[in-house]
């Protein structure tokens, strides 16, 4: 079985900047992905300079095509089934088709989205509702917003950042009961506080129009922004017996390194919450960075 230096689960920003740092670095790279990035839905991503505007899917194939001008790396469209330790110096990752011998492995798989309990929110994701304001808030700048968030925290600071794009704002609890501290945070600057369930979104083509309430209130909408928790794959690192903190984060130390040698992680995989395409790519270059250092310092122990 060939042996490959270093292997990434996940060919997002995070796992295709490693990717791209490790062939530089003259490692063998061999990169898994099995297309389930939860930014498909996304119509433009920006805040990534010189990439301003770009799509998922295009920023994709640029990515692929920088890497692609180096030998040393593989792309495996498959996912990931279970990755072993074979000894102290190697792992097996398997897939539904083949195992590979791996040096070092890089986990990169990020992380998805789980809405509230809002009829149809997933077919106006990514269109008309979004969860990033720094992404998508220039977009709709000056519209009439509306944000829906299940809980006090999610309402407050969603709330304040919202106000930096547009003054015409509801915030929508989906029948949680917010502390009277938040209305009177909010009633100064006109922003509008509906608590009631929500029975519908109105709208065509994941364009949204109009929001209907169960107490029968109805508001005209074009747009806005939702709070979601996000969720994060951990089979492979508990498989691998990686530890996580209290509140279930996969922990990491400076270098990105698990507890476990040889095993890293970058991106949202890592702090399960989102960040912006330039961050992540920021994180998967430092994390290749120090993973090569590793081989290096191993050369002289």
């Amino acid at each position: 079985m060939e042996k490959w230096d270093c292997g990434i689960v996940g060919g997002g920003a995070a796992g295709m900047s490693a990717a791209l740092q490790l062939v530089r670095a003259r490692k063998n790279v061999i990169i898994f992905d099995n297309d389930t990035n939860r930014n498909q839905v996304t119509q433009e991503s920006h805040g990534f300079l010189t990439r301003d505007g770009i799509t998922p899917a295009q920023f994709r194939e640029e990515a692929r095509r920088d890497l692609a001008k180096y030998p040393n790396v593989t792309f495996v469209s498959a996912e990931v089934t279970l990755i072993k330790q074979k000894d102290a110096a190697s792992f097996v990752i398997e897939t539904h088709d083949s195992p590979y011998l791996i040096k070092k492995v890089l986990l990169a798989t990020g992380i998805k989205e789980s809405f509230p309990a809002i009829p149809s929110i997933a077919s106006f994701y990514g269109k008309s509702i979004f969860s990033c304001p720094y992404c998508d808030g220039y977009e709709r700048k000056d519209e009439p917003l509306i944000l829906f968030a299940e809980t006090e925290s999610g309402i407050r600071h969603m709330g304040k950042l919202l106000l930096n794009w547009t003054g015409d704002l509801v915030l929508a609890s989906n029948g949680y009961e917010l502390d009277q501290n938040t209305f009177t945070l909010f009633e100064k600057h006109g922003v509008i506080i509906e608590e009631a369930k929500i029975v519908d979104l109105v709208g065509e083509n994941g364009i949204l129009k109009e929001v209907v309430f169960e107490n029968d209130n109805r508001m005209k909408r074009t747009g806005g922004f939702v709070v979601p928790e996000f969720v994060r794959k951990d089979r492979l690192a508990a498989g691998l017996g990686c530890s996580f903190d209290e509140q279930g984060r996969l922990m990491v130390n400076e270098f990105g390194q698990t507890s476990v040698p040889h095993i890293y992680a970058a991106g949202e995989y890592v702090n399960q919450a989102p960040s912006s395409l330039l961050l992540a790519a920021a994180d998967g270059a430092r994390v290749a960075a120090n993973m090569n250092m590793h081989f290096v310092e191993s050369r002289f122990s």
